[in-house]
């Protein structure tokens, strides 16, 4: 078990070692702007469109809560701007809950 987590991990940082591919990069907006520092949120949110110009993809885990935020409506908005909406992945997050759910059941 101890050899799979640390596989999971490092696969990507392995990859790249051994066969010089670029590592995909990840940006998770609720973990790096942060949800109860005023000052902090703001100038996470000024630097969204750097993130977002990055970005091929996104993949929006939605729940009820999700558009509440203006920032995130705006999160949204901004990446429509710069791609085609085949490039948003919109998953709601109930179904994921329940998938993997299932899967540890």
């Amino acid at each position: 078990v101890p050899c799979f987590f640390l596989f999971l991990f490092l696969f990507q940082d392995m990859k790249s070692a051994l066969w010089h591919a670029p590592r995909p990069s990840v940006f998770l907006d609720k973990t790096c702007i942060s949800q109860t520092n005023p000052a902090l949120q703001r100038r996470g949110i000024e630097k969204l469109s750097a993130f977002l110009s990055n970005s091929d993809i996104m993949l929006a885990l939605w729940s009820d809560e999700y558009l509440t935020k203006l920032w995130t409506v705006y999160e949204v908005a901004a990446f429509l701007a710069l791609r085609p909406s085949r490039c948003m992945i919109v998953l709601p997050l109930r179904l994921i809950v329940v998938h993997y759910l299932t899967i540890l059941w």
